[in-house]
């Protein structure tokens, strides 16, 4: 089941503000119904049927009716694909836009984060005009051991901090991952990060430009 914790009000555009502006308390958590509202007011805002968005996000019409009515919850690769297919952002979904504060710094309690059954994403900066990449803590737990296959429109490199896993790049090859290691993989690169490991993956990734 997709967890959101909300850290301050999390949307997906500034269309969603008044969807989610009784949301903003410290420790609250989107649910599935939620979040399927979410992307049903997105989807309406975008003009675009459930058949369009099935064909985009390589997923079935009455699978995503069922995300939208709260019924199923997304884990977050596939939330991933669904708001790329709108030209939504993936962290813009949950992190506010922060264009109120030009502080340089950024406590933990001020960062959006997102977990499902196996990841848990904290993105450390908030959407703002003046930063110009994203940057994702991100945890993997050992019972992920067969990641979904994703695409980027930016590029992405990450650090791991700690446990094992194994980069995988169609058409590249595959490489194996300890603490200190850091990878980098170019946009439009169809790869995966698998935990190959008995603890929890936890690395540091950037996006350029901040298009997650």
């Amino acid at each position: 089941m997709l967890d959101v914790k909300l850290s301050s009000v999390i949307v997906g555009a500034n269309s969603l503000l008044a969807l989610f502006n009784t949301c903003a308390c410290a420790g609250e958590r989107m649910e599935a119904q939620e979040v399927g509202r979410a992307l049903k007011h997105l989807r309406a805002n975008s003009k675009m049927s459930l058949r369009e968005l099935g064909r985009m996000a390589n997923i079935s019409p009455a699978s995503l009716v069922a995300i939208e009515k709260g019924h199923s919850s997304p884990n977050l690769a596939t939330l991933h694909k669904i708001l790329k297919s709108m030209n939504a952002s993936f962290a813009g979904f949950f992190a506010d836009s922060g264009e109120g504060d030009r502080s340089p710094v950024f406590a933990r309690g001020q960062m959006a984060g997102a977990a499902d059954k196996h990841r848990e994403y904290r993105f450390l900066f908030p959407r703002r005009g003046d930063i110009k990449f994203q940057m994702v803590h991100e945890t993997i737990a050992p019972s992920e051991t067969d990641s979904d296959w994703e695409v980027h429109d930016f590029d992405v490199g990450g650090l791991i901090l700690s446990g094992r896993a194994r980069l995988e790049i169609s058409g590249r090859g595959q490489w194996n991952l300890k603490k200190g290691s850091a990878f980098y993989v170019c946009a439009g690169s169809r790869h995966r990060l698998i935990n190959v490991g008995s603890s929890q993956i936890k690395q540091v990734t950037v996006a350029y430009p901040p298009r997650y």
